[in-house]
C-alpha cells in the first residue's frame, strides 16, 4: 500500500506536523501542494488532501488541485485540516463533497485545533497555543490506521 499526503502547511506548520504523526505508522510519502502533480497520483493507491482552514475553507491551491484531478488519478482519498476554531465536520464537507463529485472514494475525515494566528488572531496574540498536542497526534495516528482499514475492505 502506498499513501501519498499532499499537503498546504504555511503559517505555522500545524498540517504539517499531524501529516507527520499520521505518517508514523504508514507507509505514506509526504508533498507540499506547490510540488505535487497529478500524474504521480497514479503511483499512489491513497491520497490524503490536507490544509489549515481559512476563514472557513481549505487553502484554495489544495481546492483548485482537486478541481483538476481527473479519472486517473488515485481513486481513494481522504480529507484533513487543522483550524483554530474546530469546525472540522463543516469545514472538510465542501472538499470531500469535491472530491465525490469526481467519482473518487473519500475514506475519511479528520481535524484537529490547532494554534492559529492568522487574520484577528494575530491581534491577541493567537488562539489554541501548545495544539496540536500528543493526544491530537495520537488520534490522528489511529485515524490513519482507520483509513488504511477502510482502503483494505474496499479495495478487496
Amino acid at each position: 500500500m502506498k499513501i501519498l499526503f499532499i499537503i498546504s502547511s504555511t503559517h505555522v506548520g500545524n498540517t504539517r506536523k499531524i501529516a507527520e504523526a499520521m505518517a508514523k505508522n504508514a507507509p505514506v510519502t509526504i508533498a507540499e501542494i506547490d510540488s505535487a502533480s497529478e500524474p504521480d497520483l497514479r503511483d499512489y493507491d491513497i491520497v490524503g488532501l490536507g490544509s489549515g482552514i481559512y476563514f472557513g475553507k481549505h487553502d484554495a491551491k489544495i481546492i483548485e488541485f482537486a478541481e483538476n484531478l481527473s479519472d486517473k488519478s488515485a481513486p481513494y482519498m481522504f480529507v484533513f485540516s487543522t483550524s483554530g476554531t474546530g469546525n472540522f465536520d463543516k469545514n472538510n464537507k465542501p472538499l470531500i463533497d469535491l472530491l465525490k463529485s469526481k467519482n473518487k472514494i473519500v475514506l475519511g475525515s479528520f481535524g484537529c485545533k490547532a494554534f492559529d494566528k492568522f487574520g484577528p488572531f494575530k491581534l491577541v496574540g493567537g488562539i489554541n497555543k501548545g495544539r496540536p498536542n500528543e493526544d491530537d497526534y495520537n488520534k490522528a495516528r489511529i485515524f490513519m490506521e482507520s483509513v488504511m482499514q477502510k482502503y483494505k475492505e474496499a479495495a478487496k
